[in-house]
């Protein structure tokens, strides 16, 4: 289970580099653009519940299967796609196990599980 705890840490920072807001701008451009400050406030009680358990691998799983229907342009993206949704069903009651501990798991919205 190691390995999926180093796999979900750089899912993670490579998500977080990716939708950052520090960026370059065109090519050839030489503007630079980045964040100065963030306003942060608490969250309620009622506001932290209904943002907790976000997660279930068989949802996973589908989301992933629909968005590889996308990719017929992209046959190799387009498989490795569709193994990674096969890799969460196969694995899902682990990983579910998993969004449970951590407290995240959600009931499963695309099937009966």
């Amino acid at each position: 289970m190691k390995w999926f705890a180093r796999m979900s840490t750089m899912a993670l920072l490579s998500s977080s580099l990716l939708c950052s807001a520090a960026f370059a701008g065109a090519p050839g451009d030489q503007s630079f653009s980045a964040i100065k400050g963030v306003d942060a406030q608490p969250l309620s009680v009622e506001e932290l519940q209904a943002t907790s358990g976000q997660l279930n691998a068989f949802d996973i799983a589908a989301a992933l299967t629909a968005d590889a229907a996308k990719l017929d342009k992209y046959p190799k993206l387009q498989a490795a796609t569709l193994k990674l949704a096969n890799w969460y069903t196969v694995n899902a009651a682990a990983i579910n196990a998993e969004f449970q501990k951590l407290g995240v798991l959600t009931p499963c919205k695309s099937c009966g599980h």
